[in-house]
Order: C-alpha cells, then sequence, then structure tokens
C-alpha cells in the first residue's frame, strides 16, 4: 500500500511526533513504515522501541516490518516497564532487599505504593494496585528512573526512538513515565492514537492526556482523516459522532449501506436476512459476552451461520509469562507460526536467541506430540519455561491446555476463517467487516464513553452497516434522543443519514 502525502510526511519528519490517527487511516501502516525507514536510517549501536497494548499489536508489527529488527524491542507496554526499567534498576534504586529474580503476578493486588514495595522485597514477586485505575508498575518504573543515574544513562544509550501505538488508552502515570523519556532523557517519541477509539477510560485510560500532546511545543502534530476503509456512508455517520471530524462530512444521496430495522425480540433475526449478504465477511457486535454468544445461538438456529468467538482462557494469564502461553498456543493452532515466530515473540529478543534455535524446535514439538496426555503435556511445557528462564504455573498450565484443546477457543487464533462471527465491540478493535451488526440498545450515548464505543463499532464496517432498534426498550430510546442531539449540532437528523424500515 502506497503512502499518502499526510503519510510520507509523517514518516520523513524527524524528532518527537504525535499522530491522532481516526478509524481505517492506515495508522499501523504508517508507523511500519517509519519505524522501518529509521531503523534502515541509522548509523549507530542505538536500537527502536515499538510498545503496544497487546501482544497480539506488537507481533502484527514484527510482521509487517520487512528489515532486520534484532536486538530492536517490541513488546508491550509492561513488558517494556519491566525488562527494561524495574528489574534491572531496581536494586540500584533501592537496595541491595530487591537483588532478586523478580517475577509478576497480575492476580496480586495491594492499596498503596508501601505494600507493593514490602511485598516485592519479602516475596519477589511484582503486583498492581487494587484500583486499576491507578498503575504501580508504571509509578515504580518512573519512580527507578528519577532515583537511578545508571538506568537513565542506559536508556539514553540503548533507544534512538521509542514509538508508543493507542495512545489513548494510556492512563496517567504511563503518560508521566512517557513524557519523562522525551523531556527529561531527550529520547525522541512517536506517538499514534485517536481520543475518538478509546475503549478503557473504566480502567484509567485518558484520552485527555493525548490531546493535550497535541498542543506540546516539543510535538510535531499531524492529523489523518481519510478512512480507507469504511464507503462514503459509513464514514459521514462516524465522522458526526464527534464535533473535530463533523466537517469531514460531505452530502450523499445514496444510503443503502447503513440499514437501521425496528424489530422486536422475535423477528430481528428475520429481518436481518433481507439486508445481509452470506457471501461477503461479517460480525454481529454486543456489548457483553452473553448477548454476543447468545445472538450466535439465534442466527445459527435460523441458518445463518455465525460462530462466537469467546476469549481463549490464556488472555486471563496474569504475569510474566503470558507471552509465552500465547505463543505455544499458536505453534500447536496455527498453520503457519514457525519456531522463527516463536523467537520473535521472546520479550527483548537478542541475536542470542537464534542460536537456541534447534533446542526451542526441540521443545516445542516434544510438547506438540504429548497433546493428548495432559501430565505429559503439562511437564513438558514446564521444562520449555525452565529453558527460558520461567517458572510454570498450575493454574496457567491448566488455561493453556484448556485452550488448546477446547474447539470453541480455536477460532480466536484462526478467526480469519471464520466468514461470520459474533462477539464484543471491544474485542473488535482493530478489526474490519464487510457487514457489522449492532443494537442500538448497547449505545445509550448518554457520555462521550459511550460515543467512544460507538465510534468503534461503526468504524469496523467497510460496506455495510446494519443497526437493529428494538421496540419499546428504554435504552434504546435513550439512543434516539441521544443520537438526535449530537447530530442537530451538524443541523442533521438521522433519516437524512441512514435507511430507516419498520
Amino acid at each position: 500500500m502506497d503512502l499518502t502525502e499526510t503519510q510520507k510526511e509523517i514518516v520523513d519528519t524527524a524528532g518527537n511526533v504525535i499522530v491522532r490517527a481516526s478509524a481505517g487511516t492506515g495508522k499501523t501502516h504508517t508507523m511500519v513504515a517509519k519505524i522501518a525507514k529509521e531503523i534502515g536510517g541509522n548509523r549507530d549501536h542505538r536500537v527502536i522501541a515499538a510498545i503496544t497494548f497487546t501482544i497480539k499489536a506488537a507481533r502484527e508489527i514484527k510482521e509487517r516490518l520487512l528489515v532486520d529488527i534484532t536486538g530492536h524491542f517490541i513488546n508491550t507496554n509492561n513488558s517494556f516497564a519491566i525488562e527494561e526499567v524495574i528489574r534491572p534498576f531496581m536494586k540500584d534504586a533501592y537496595g541491595c532487599q530487591f537483588d532478586c529474580d523478580m517475577t509478576t503476578d497480575y492476580n496480586l493486588q495491594f492499596n498503596n505504593y508501601d505494600d507493593g514495595m514490602t511485598y516485592i522485597s519479602e516475596n519477589c514477586t511484582l503486583g498492581i494496585y487494587e484500583d486499576n485505575k491507578k498503575n504501580f508498575i508504571f509509578e515504580l518504573a518512573l519512580k527507578i528512573l528519577e532515583r537511578s543515574k545508571v538506568a537513565r544513562l542506559y536508556l539514553q544509550a540503548k533507544y534512538f526512538k521509542i514509538y508508543v501505538d493507542e495512545y489513548q488508552d494510556c492512563d496517567a502515570t504511563m503518560n508521566e513515565f512517557f513524557m519523562y523519556l522525551t523531556d527529561s532523557l531527550n529520547i525522541d517519541l512517536f506517538i499514534v492514537g485517536d481520543d475518538k477509539q478509546s475503549l478503557y477510560t473504566w480502567r484509567g485510560a485518558r484520552p485527555e492526556v493525548f490531546k493535550r500532546i497535541l498542543t506540546k511545543e516539543s510535538f510535531k502534530s499531524f492529523f489523518m482523516g481519510d478512512n480507507f476503509r469504511s464507503n462514503k456512508q459509513i464514514q459521514n455517520y462516524s465522522n458526526l459522532l464527534f464535533e473535530e471530524t463533523s466537517k469531514l462530512y460531505g452530502e450523499q444521496s445514496n444510503l443503502e449501506n447503513i440499514i437501521l430495522l425496528t424489530c422486536t425480540e422475535q423477528d430481528w433475526f428475520k429481518k436481518i436476512e433481507n439486508f445481509w449478504d452470506r457471501n461477503k465477511s461479517s460480525a454481529l457486535l454486543r456489548f457483553s459476552n452473553l448477548n454476543a454468544e447468545h445472538a450466535a445461538s439465534i442466527l445459527c438456529n435460523h441458518d445463518m451461520e455465525f460462530k462466537y468467538i469467546p476469549k481463549p482462557p490464556i488472555e486471563d494469564i496474569s504475569n510474566d509469562t503470558r507471552w509465552l502461553y500465547s505463543a505455544i498456543a499458536h505453534f500447536l493452532i496455527v498453520d503457519n507460526y514457525s519456531v522463527f515466530d516463536f523467537i520473535y515473540d521472546i520479550p527483548s529478543g537478542t541475536e542470542d536467541d537464534s542460536k537456541i534455535k534447534s533446542k526451542l524446535e526441540k521443545h516445542l514439538q516434544t510438547i506438540k506430540s504429548n497433546v493428548a496426555d495432559k501430565i505429559q503435556f503439562n511437564e513438558k511445557v514446564s521444562e520449555l519455561a525452565k529453558f527460558l528462564g520461567y517458572g510454570a504455573q498450575p493454574k496457567d498450565l491448566l488455561a493453556l491446555y484448556k485452550t488448546i484443546s477446547t474447539e470453541r477457543y480455536i477460532d480466536a487464533f484462526v478467526s480469519n476463517d471464520v466468514k461470520h462471527r459474533t462477539m464484543t465491540f471491544h474485542s473488535s478493535k482493530g478489526l474490519q467487516f464487510d457487514q457489522v451488526i449492532l443494537f442500538v440498545e448497547d449505545y445509550n450515548l448518554r457520555d462521550e464513553v459511550s460515543f467512544y464505543n460507538h465510534y468503534v463499532a461503526t468504524t469496523r464496517a467497510k460496506s455495510k452497516l446494519i443497526f437493529i432498534s428494538i421496540n419499546g426498550k428504554y435504552k434504546t430510546k435513550e439512543f434516539y434522543q441521544n443520537i438526535t442531539k449530537r447530530l442537530e449540532k451538524s443541523e442533521l437528523s438521522l433519516e437524512k443519514l441512514v435507511t430507516i424500515i419498520s
């Protein structure tokens, strides 16, 4: 895919850069192009860090990069804070009582900073705050940087650029950490995000800190608004949800790509058939997993073969070995996932990792040959974990075995093969489908968070958007009231944007 003029300018701009990228505008494509150019143009020993919120997003960046990424850090936010700051410099910042082989366990929760520090010193285990809107890991990492000169010198000597994806989902403490890297350590940052796509304010995400950086003098700011994913009608509707993008609206007479069906609980699935094309990919998105699973059951009972895509048990693993179980599951389930992909997924990978390829392959093949025997399987996984310097907890082994041995979880790894699916709109972020089906009752639009959710859900659709409006529901009435108020700001109405069918 070629770069647009705006994307080219972003790739060519040196120094601190922040990009506000609306849905479908080629955010990852642009970031990957910039990473590739800057790695290729670097002439000293330093490397880059590309930091994401999920292992899946980190893997996507690695897969798209066609340059040598050996020695570069491409992994999650927490991995960066833990592997590059907390583990190596905890002792230097806080003393010899923290000189230990630290593990992480996100099930371990405490009320305040001192309790967290005490637990680390006594048990050598890193946990999190009980209040999910506070971030112990990044608070600790920032304090270590402030106390440890050697930690600061290390990061300055190692990294010439740090890329942070989905910045709108950063909390206040994460933002303080990243701003310290550029303001105090003079490490260039490339930040990309979109406050309209913030889904995690309930756990502390602060999209307003992203918006503040847009006005920061030390950053060059860009806006990417051209949606290459969705057709014009869907773009119009989604852009009108927010004042700052409403100016992108362009009048259109053809309204056949967004259909609003007024239904009852008994006939909504029948009405869909008149507008849904079974030959094109589609997703029905709900707020809750329970509703998503229930919808799949109803549709399948009426010869509409939708599959519910549940979250695999390994997604709930809450420690530093999560990447390992994810990598093993991919090796066992995904045909084209090889030992080389496994090596790329090792946090803070180095050239030395490729030297253990044959041993890794032997471990992985032994695990694969023992899938039918749960006890032997767990033993072999434990041996691989030990080989890589990790411990294997029984509950994590159970989660892995349940994931790879239960058919309903397999689809999460080979979802490209599933043409029609149901899932939560939270799980759909980053995905795209020809057709998307939404229930308006899932979006009361009482606040900006609900508008963010609605924006993410609608912008998953490429060619058709189907709204299901169930008569008589209070949340449905709220949707109409609040979408009407929002559209009136642009002197428009729902009837001028979608086809409404009773």
